[in-house]
């Protein structure tokens, strides 16, 4: 009866989960309110990602005074990973035959649900975004203190990294 109870309420809890997913709100992603159909996001690709980070770069600074013609590479730590949601069982074996040791062991089981074509796939508890590594400006302002000041300003402040990790250089004739 007890595995009954426990079947039935993990059951009752991946159900309120996937409820209050669908719910929306004011939880999405910048990547996900951008989107105009109601389908879930897919994971964006490393390339895709890295790809559209150096458009919109390039696209911005060469905005800013003084820049000119600019050419941006960004380089990644790590893309973007999925967290899924799990249940974790540990159970403990008491060996009384060696001395009163015991063995510990865990158990991880993830919840799945079907989706609209009845295939099963694990429930997404968190996505972590990529994380930059390093940043190359290259631009004709390069040489000029004042537009690397605005260029290194508006790099670290749009994509959260550290200044040791942006390199602007004056781009060659």
């Amino acid at each position: 009866m007890d595995k009954t109870k426990l079947i039935v309420i993990l059951g009752a809890v991946g159900v309120l989960l996937i409820f209050l997913s669908s719910l929306g709100g004011n939880g999405k992603s910048k990547k996900e309110s951008s989107q105009s159909t109601g389908a879930p996001s897919a994971p964006v690709s490393q390339e895709a990602y890295v790809s559209q980070t150096q458009k919109n770069l390039t696209d911005i600074l060469q905005k800013v005074q003084g820049v000119g013609r600019v050419e941006v590479m960004v380089t990644l730590e790590r893309s973007s990973e999925s967290q899924y949601l799990y249940e974790e069982k540990k159970s403990v074996d008491a060996m009384a035959g060696q001395g009163g040791k015991s063995r510990e062991s865990t158990e991880r089981s993830y919840l799945l649900v079907e989706d609209q074509n009845g295939k099963k796939q694990a429930v997404v508890q968190s996505t972590l975004e990529p994380v930059i590594k390093g940043v190359l400006i290259v631009c004709d302002g390069g040489g000029d203190p004042t537009v690397e000041g605005r260029v290194l300003e508006a790099v670290t402040t749009l994509l959260d990294v550290p200044s040791n990790r942006v390199y602007i250089a004056k781009k060659g004739g």
